[in-house]
Formats: structure tokens, sequence, C-alpha cells
């Protein structure tokens, strides 16, 4: 064969061994294979010969740099505009969702349609199905509720669809996870609700980047209780922005944002189910697509204004307290829809259902309205009443339509009335007004309580004897 035969035989194999390397984003022990080999060869076959033969091969445009350290380039491109979308190599994105509690089940629902819909098109006419596959769902792990573990609503729900890989890492820096993830190749991660903290390492793995559903007009409450804060304060109006995730919470820049108005009546759990159900619709129509066309980036999406940011922090228990003492009553009106479900809100008041001394106990109170003391009927006789005294307003007050509600005035606003139509004394089951009326407001008048009472009657009770009703932090 000849004494050149073996060399030969060398370069084909060294040559092959360079570009699989090469084309596997090694680029360090390419560098290194190809170099021992030319050293070694170069005095026998000739300087041009093996230089030619030794050339790793490369992807068009492709650098040794972004072949060595592929997330820093994703990076990189994102942050420079210089991406290249599924829509113009006419492959699927591949879409990993975020989530845990219920109301964004339908943001993961309505991408698994989509995707699997035909029928189902953009604002641009273009088929969903041919522009995405959802490949994966996180959420947070499960949970130990008494003997039996709890899944999450959007893992229950992933497994219902038959979604393939579901994933509940106990957080987001995980190397496992992590791994896993870069092992899947996704386009875009969409988060909606996860409760979890994305790591930079995270971030930089979907190639056009992460997008996150948030129910607020950002950058006016960031942070973890965006719908409770605005339902708090009194917002008029809130919304859903579609935006990039950054290592920052919230701070992204915007993809989309829509608002919608806001008539006073709304709860936080009604709210969250509109805006997200709204969200997930506006990332089908819209936002997903733009991302996928490569018409947004996050170099052109709209930056935030830092100087309108409100934060939106974790809600403490002792908030959904009311204070008649302090605060209006379109300021409790607004607690009580912000905090509904959690942590609920209460009331400090002193009834008796008998004619025995009146007890101070806090209770649950909900379904709030306010309307003007000057608009019920002077039969309630609220002229010559205590302001602390409750009082009950049967439905014919109200217009007949409403349901029954007890009313209470507070010290700092006389001429409105808010009206309660649900009440829980503590280890008792929820009841609405009427029965709360008949129960505890026929024999002795029940009345709201100043801190300074509520201190003195949970701890003792009005005739000495201690109560078994717990103590509750007064303001």
């Amino acid at each position: 064969m000849g004494p050149m035969y073996p060399l030969c035989r060398a370069a084909r194999w060294r040559k092959a061994t360079v570009a699989a390397l090469a084309a596997r984003g090694m680029a360090v022990m390419a560098l290194v294979t190809g170099a021992t080999w030319f050293s070694c060869t170069v005095a026998t076959c000739g300087k041009a010969a093996i230089l030619a033969a030794a050339q790793p091969k490369q992807r068009p445009g492709a650098t040794f740099a972004q072949l060595g350290n592929p997330r820093r380039t994703r990076s990189a491109r994102r942050s420079t505009g210089d991406v290249t979308t599924p829509s113009s190599t006419g492959e699927k994105a591949r879409i990993v969702f975020l989530g845990s509690p219920a109301c964004v089940r339908v943001v993961l629902k309505s991408l698994w349609q989509s995707a699997k819909d035909s029928t189902k098109s953009d604002k641009a006419g273009e088929a969903l199905s041919a522009r995405f596959e959802v490949c994966a769902v996180v959420s947070q792990p499960p949970k130990r509720v008494k003997k039996e573990i709890s899944q999450t609503p959007v893992h229950e729900l992933a497994e219902e669809l038959g979604i393939p890989c579901i994933l509940t890492p106990e957080t987001a820096k995980e190397e496992d996870f992590l791994a896993k993830l870069e092992a899947m190749r996704p386009d875009v991660c969409i988060t909606a609700a996860y409760g979890q903290y994305l790591p930079k390492r995270f971030l930089q793995i979907p190639r056009l980047g992460t997008l996150n559903l948030h129910p607020s007009l950002l950058p006016r409450w960031r942070g973890a209780s965006p719908v409770q804060r605005a339902l708090e304060k009194g917002d008029t109006e809130t919304g859903i922005t579609i935006l990039y995730t950054v290592s920052k919470m919230d701070a992204g820049p915007i993809v989309l944002q829509r608002n919608i108005p806001l008539v006073g009546s709304e709860t936080t759990p009604e709210l969250l189910e509109t805006l997200f159900k709204w969200g997930a619709e506006l990332l089908l129509d819209e936002a997903l697509p733009r991302v996928l066309r490569g018409d947004v980036t996050m170099a052109t999406a709209q930056k935030q204004d830092e100087s309108l940011v409100i934060q939106a922090p974790l809600i403490a228990k002792e908030e959904g307290q009311l204070w008649p003492h302090n605060e209006t009553s379109y300021q409790m009106r607004d607690k009580v829809r912000g905090f509904h479900g959690w942590p609920g809100t209460t009331l400090g008041v002193a009834l008796s259902g008998s004619a025995a001394p009146v007890q101070g106990m806090r209770i649950k109170v909900s379904q709030a309205e306010v309307v003007t003391a000057s608009s019920l009927p002077a039969s309630l006789g609220l002229d010559g009443a205590p302001s602390q005294e409750l009082f009950f307003v049967p439905s014919a007050s109200l217009g007949g339509v409403p349901e029954p509600a007890v009313g209470l005035r507070t010290a700092v606003d006389p001429d409105n009335v808010l009206l309660l139509r649900s009440f829980q004394l503590p280890s008792k089951t929820e009841v609405p007004a009427v029965t709360f009326f008949k129960g505890y407001m026929t024999t002795q008048p029940a009345r709201w309580m100043r801190p300074d009472e509520e201190e003195q009657l949970t701890a003792t009770g009005s005739g000495g004897s201690p109560t078994r009703v717990k103590k509750m932090r007064s303001r």
C-alpha cells in the first residue's frame, strides 16, 4: 500500500474527529486534537496538505467563540436582535411552559390546543399548529396535604393533556433541571405565575428568550401580588402585560400590554381568571407570533419607565384586618375585594347570641358593597343609632334585587355605609347576612370595636371569664 497509506488514513480519521468535536460545540478539544495531529505529521506530508485536511468544518457564519459557549452566544444574539427564528428555518418552535396555580391553566390549555388544532390561526392568518409545539411543562413540586400528595393544578392539567415531559424541581437553580432543559434546546419559555426565581443560566437557555404573562399594567405593581394590590388600592383599571423575563423581577422590556377597566365589584380570584384568559388570547394572537417571526426581540421591545415603578409585595395575614375607627367604607370594601380567598378579611365585633354579656371576636366577612347612608330608608333608624352599631338591611331596602346585608358606618366616613353579605365566626361555617342577623343581632345589638376595646374583650370577655376566641393583633 506504500508508506503514505497509514498517514493518509490517520489524516482522514483526525479530520473527521476535529469536525465532529467542533460541530458539538467543543472548540477547545477540537483545537487540541487538531494541534497534536498537526505537529506529528507536518514534517512527513507537507504543510499545505495537512492544513487543508486538519481545518475543522464550521456552520456558515459560525465562529469558534460561538461553538465553544452556546449559552453565552444565544444571550448575546438576543441582546443585539441577531437571532434565527423558527419561521426562517421552517421548523416548529419548541416551547416550554412554566406555571402552577389554577388561574393559569387556561394559558397552558390554550397553548396545547393551538399547537394541535390546524384550524387555529393568528391575526396574520397563519396556522398556529405549524408554528410551535409544547415540549415540556414545569411546575412547583407536589406537596403533602394531610396524608395525600397534592400536585399543582397546572401539573394535573399537563398529565390530563398527555404532555410528554413534566418537570417539578424544588428550585429552578437545580443542576439536574437546568441540564435537562438545556438538552431540550427550547426556542421560547413562557411563564405565568410559576412561583420560582429564574436564574441567569435558565434565561440563557431559550434561543428567543423567556416571555412572562403578568396580571398588571407594568411598571405599576411589580411583584408577587399585583392583582391583590391593585384592588386593595382601589385602582380603576388594570390589565395584562406580556414581557421578556430578565434577572430583575418584572423589569424586562414589554412585548404587549392591554388594559381593562374596573367597576368596583371584582374580587381577586375572578379577576385573575379573567386576566389570564385574556392574556392567553393575546399571547397566541399577537405576542407569540411576533416573537417567532422575529418582529420583536429583547432589543426592540419597549423598555419600562423605572420612575413609574410601584411594588406589589407578598401579603401578610394581618393585612386583612378591617379597622372602622380609621378606615373609610371604600378602603374596607377594597380590602375585602383584594384579599378575598387569602388571607381573607376580618372585622372585630362585640356580639352575643343571647342575653349574656357580649364577647369580642374577629369574624371573617366578604361580599362587600358601599352605598350612601341617605339612600337607605329612614325606617332603619340610622339617625338615632350609635355609629358603632351594626344594622340589618333587608333586600326591600336595597331595591328588592340585591341580597340582604348587614351594614356598618365608620368613624371617619359616616355618610357612607359598608354592606356585608357573608359572615364566618371562628370554627363555624360561613353564613349569609340574614342568618348572622337572626343568630347574633336580635337579642342584643352587635357593634364594631376600637383597638382598645378589642384588646380588652378578646382577652377576658366582658363578663370577666376567659374566652376561647383567639386574640388578634390590633392596629
